[in-house]
């Protein structure tokens, strides 16, 4: 019994310096400073077919994130991104203009312009239409090489699931008529001598007549601001200069789809009168994917 019991002590002191000695060695390896406070700030992109009429964005998070490990990282932040509608993107995307095709006296009783003898189309001017996102995140980091507390830089890759408030202002505008390609109606022919508006120089320009359509969100519900809920994820590479110290700072790309959202996208429509006076034209709703490049730095306790 003696021996059973000194056996027992020895085990258990045994075990108790060997959990000292685990201690020790689990609290060198731990990293000193394993919370921060982040803010980065950059500039967003779209990409992808037909994703919007939008000039370069601009995005900044704020966050805050806990080392759960040397490898490991978790935590919440705020974002912001935002899209200028581009009236020059439209404009491009467009091309000439929205215009009827086929004999152009076929869309003159189409549309009940009795007296077109020519093709015309419309050329846009759009305003308002910018896009923001208002989203809450969580930040799942995990460091490709286990920081240290002397790691001069750690690469690292992401994801970023979150919750958006989507909005998008209101859109108005105008389509500027133009006409092209005047024929005669006796044999449809080109002319130079032509009695209804002379712009038939036969050289593929368009030319005003002075005709101008104005609408916006009296007109058409779909102009109208909207306002969703909805979600999506982020996800990249990025790389931490100094991640242990008490200010480290980072570069990472961001990779983001968002749920289906309503935007200006001229280029997801064919450019021809059905698709001007649809009374969707030129919003769609579909998923949003983006681009967003950060630089930021971490303020780390």
């Amino acid at each position: 019994m003696k021996r059973s019991l000194t056996l027992a002590g020895l085990c258990l002191a045994f075990l108790t310096a060997s959990a000292q000695d685990e201690g020790t060695i689990v609290k060198k390896e731990r990293i000193d400073k394993s919370k921060g406070i982040f803010l980065g700030i950059g500039p967003s992109f779209t990409f992808g077919k037909n994703i919007g009429d939008y000039k370069t964005g601009f995005n900044a998070e704020l966050g805050f994130m806990k080392r759960v490990n040397r490898v490991l990282s978790i935590g919440p932040s705020i974002s912001y991104v935002s899209f200028q509608y581009d009236p020059e993107v439209t404009t491009a995307k467009s091309g000439n203009a929205y215009v009827g095709t086929g004999d152009p006296n076929d869309w003159a009783t189409k549309y009940d312009f009795s007296n077109l003898s020519y093709y015309y189309g419309y050329v846009l001017e759009l305003e308002g239409g910018d896009l923001s996102l208002t989203s809450l995140a969580v930040n799942i980091k995990l460091n490709l090489v286990p920081v240290k507390d002397n790691s001069i830089f750690s690469a690292y890759v992401f994801a970023k699931p979150f919750v958006t408030v989507a909005e998008r202002k209101e859109v108005s505008g105008s389509g500027e008529r133009y006409t092209y390609e005047i024929y005669e109606d006796d044999n449809n022919t080109a002319t130079t001598n032509d009695d209804i508006l002379h712009y038939n120089l036969d050289n593929g320009q368009l030319y005003a007549d002075g005709y101008k359509e104005t609408w916006g969100a009296d007109t058409y519900d779909a102009l109208k601001k909207d306002t969703q809920v909805t979600g999506g994820i982020f996800i990249g590479p990025g790389v931490e200069f100094m991640p242990a110290k008490k200010f480290s700072f980072y570069l990472q790309a961001a990779i983001g789809y968002t749920f289906p959202v309503t935007f200006v996208s001229t280029e997801s429509y064919e450019k021809t009168i059905d698709s001007y006076v649809n009374e969707k034209f030129p919003m769609v709703k579909k998923g949003f994917p983006s681009l967003n490049i950060q630089v930021g730095a971490s303020f780390n306790f």
